[in-house]
């Protein structure tokens, strides 16, 4: 069978039985959310394509113990969030966000304001200054509902798979997703207001 189109409940146990080729499969389907998620949780994009990689290292060496082959993804989130935090702990890393546009950096990840129509000069420079501001805003959010934001708006994450992969209830997810969707609103409502009133 071509390992593009095998499913995910064979891929995880042929990997975990050593199968590299299923594991490559993972990687492929994987790392640009992994990537997308840990550029939202640190500063520089090459400090984030080396957690990418060292997550997926971490992930096959520990994936014999991986009990539940549906949990894959929340797994791979959850070895990527302790990965920040071990970063966060050693001081090397700046981990505040900054303002960048992940499909530039070629995250695989097209812009999440991507329409079919063509959009005009004006609307385009009012879409990236207003992509900028949020990447800003979302520097300044506590690092628990970043990640949680980041996960469920970037990487389209269910509230059930990010609180398995952040080990919390479902109920703490949507309540960090609350509050850290409140402090957007708050850090980017003059900005919005300014925007609105100049139109």
């Amino acid at each position: 069978m071509n390992e593009d189109i095998r499913k995910l409940e064979d891929l995880v146990p042929q990997a975990r039985a050593g199968d590299m080729g299923a594991f490559e499969a993972l990687y492929q389907r994987y790392q640009a959310g992994i990537y997308t998620f840990l550029r939202g949780q640190v500063r520089e994009a090459e400090l984030a394509a080396d957690l990418t990689q060292q997550t997926f290292v971490r992930a096959w060496e520990s994936l014999p113990g991986l009990r539940d082959p549906g949990a894959f993804q929340s797994w791979l989130h959850r070895i990527a969030l302790n990965l920040v935090r071990d970063e966060a702990k050693s001081g090397r890393a700046r981990l505040e966000v900054v303002a960048t546009d992940l499909a530039d950096e070629g995250s695989g990840a097209p812009p999440r304001e991507a329409v079919a129509r063509n959009p005009g000069p004006e609307e385009l420079a009012l879409s990236s200054e207003l992509r900028d501001r949020v990447w800003q805003a979302l520097g300044s959010v506590p690092a628990e509902q970043r990640a949680a934001l980041v996960m469920h708006h970037m990487t389209g994450m269910s509230v059930t798979e990010i609180a398995r992969a952040m080990k919390v209830r479902p109920g703490t997810v949507m309540s960090r997703l609350a509050r850290g969707r409140e402090a957007l609103r708050k850090l980017l409502g003059s900005y919005v207001e300014a925007q609105n009133g100049s139109m």
